[in-house]
């Protein structure tokens, strides 16, 4: 899979892209010219391109922040920590271009990362080179594509929440709305995601329309729904082993309203409890439930489309706000306090928002602060109440063993879309629901909650045949999940990710 480099004879239409080729033949000159922060009238995907013959790889140096002096590095969650031989923030493209085709100064694996939010040992790259994109972060317009759909093209670098800042700004969203709003937009375009969204997918690779990217041989590629079909399709599920993401065309749409109406769950068995779930469900838009498993109780979130607006109406303030305040609270310590459950109910009954004013930032915690830790499973939506009552029996079990639960259970619902547009990994079983059944705790150090992400992995995957995530579900081994090789480079491909190919 090799994408469709830039060529330097384009009609003037297409001047972007001759100023991206120029790129890998002027080296600093890109930077200079501003070739990254150009205006958006020319689409990512305006046309098929071919590599320029006798091209040859770009001596020139890297401008960005490098650092080669043995210094480590950790994901969010301080689980996992590396010593790359060099790291890497590069500022422009021609940057991304030269640390890809020099081999002999930025050692493979090349390995890029975002926010390092991952929970899993993704960012573990030791004696590689490790290519942050934070500094790609610009959003650069609003276009049509050869669809005619309106998109935003925006760098890989662009974290979540600054997007849907950016949007809301101009009365847009996306259908992908998390409250955790530190992923960048090239880590999420090719790994995996979730979300109860309204009117989407719940994942945000499915409203990618295009994307731009460095391959092994450092040229600069295009590739969209619109002209590559399955290969594009493939691409997104390549968790960044086919190259470099530098932009992505994601589909926009007018901004909506959402009314959340909250309730309880205090059932007597986890049959009970499923079934409840799946009434409520069934009566809304989207539905989010936070789960505490071994008391058999939920706190519901039924989601409902109220109309058009952008902003979070002033009837809802100062309430909304302190709601977020609370559910970034919760989310950022991992849950940390359990609540009495005994006649418990939420504090806010109904309240209409802006989902974008939902995504939160999150600071990076030092090691004796409690934060999020979790597990990641891909159900289907049919098998919930076996997951459920035999997930309670696992809980019920393990407890009584070693004196320990999660804090709680996070579960949201995700449509599939049909196989072709997402051939590999999570939700790729063709048309339907999915629920994500994720176990959460606050203390990813903690040597009970290892032994029981452990255990509960295994019975997960092998017994109740759950799809997990390289980058969302940990202590994964040879054969819990398989990466087709076809999707990973060597040039890109890490031991950790190594290890899942076949």
């Amino acid at each position: 899979m090799s994408g469709k480099p830039f060529r330097h004879d384009e009609p003037n239409r297409h001047s972007r892209r001759k100023a991206l080729q120029v790129a890998a033949l002027a080296g600093a000159a890109a930077l200079q010219n501003g070739l990254e922060t150009r205006a958006a009238e020319n689409p990512v995907d305006a046309g098929p391109s071919v590599p320029a013959s006798g091209l040859q790889p770009a001596p020139f140096p890297v401008h960005g922040l490098l650092e080669n002096e043995g210094k480590t590095y950790s994901n969010w969650t301080l689980a996992s920590t590396t010593q790359p031989a060099v790291y890497v923030e590069p500022i422009s493209y021609a940057d991304v271009q030269a640390i890809v085709q020099d081999t002999r100064r930025f050692p493979t694996p090349v390995s890029p990362v975002g926010s390092m939010h991952s929970v899993t040992p993704t960012v573990v790259n030791n004696g590689g080179t490790l290519v942050c994109t934070i500094k790609l972060d610009e959003i650069l317009g609003l276009e049509k594509d050869n669809k005619g759909r309106q998109v935003v093209r925006v760098q890989a670098g662009c974290r979540l929440k600054k997007l849907n800042l950016w949007l809301q700004a101009r009365g847009l969203e996306i259908s992908f709305q998390p409250e955790m709003g530190e992923a960048t937009v090239g880590s999420v375009a090719v790994g995996d995601t979730k979300d109860s969204s309204l009117d989407g997918a719940g994942f945000f690779s499915a409203a990618v329309t295009g994307i731009s990217y460095v391959n092994a041989k450092g040229e600069i590629c295009t590739i969209s729904d619109s002209r590559d079909g399955a290969e594009f399709h493939a691409f997104k599920c390549s968790f960044g082993l086919l190259g470099i993401v530098l932009e992505c065309q994601v589909e926009v749409r007018p901004a909506t309203l959402c009314t959340s109406r909250y309730s309880v769950l205090k059932c007597e068995s986890p049959e009970q409890l499923a079934e409840g779930i799946l009434r409520l469900r069934k009566a809304c838009d989207a539905f989010f439930a936070s789960i505490i498993l071994d008391k058999l109780y939920a706190t519901c979130d039924q989601r409902f489309k109220a109309g058009p607006g952008a902003i979070t109406p002033a009837s809802s303030q100062p309430v909304f706000n302190s709601l977020r305040m609370a559910k970034r609270s919760s989310i950022q310590h991992g849950g940390f306090q359990r609540p009495n459950t005994n006649n418990l109910q939420p504090v806010v009954k109904e309240i209409t928002y802006s989902r974008a004013d939902m995504v939160n930032e999150y600071w990076k915690p030092t090691a004796s602060e409690n934060r999020l830790d979790f597990q990641f499973y891909e159900h289907d939506l049919a098998e919930i109440i076996g997951v459920v009552a035999k997930s309670y029996a696992f809980t019920i079990a393990f407890e009584k063993k070693n004196a320990f639960v999660p804090n709680g259970w996070a579960m949201y619902f995700v449509t599939r879309p049909e196989s072709a547009r997402k051939p590999y990994g999570l939700y790729s079983g063709g048309p339907g629901i999915s629920f994500a059944f994720d176990p959460i705790f606050s203390n990813p150090a903690d040597p009970k909650w290892q032994l029981f992400a452990k255990e509960y992995n295994h019975f997960a995957i092998k017994i109740l045949k759950a799809k997990p995530s390289p980058i969302q579900t940990q202590w994964l081994k040879t054969g819990d999940l398989v990466i087709p090789e076809k999707l990973a480079h060597p040039r890109f491909t890490t031991p950790y990710y190594a290890q899942f190919l076949g």
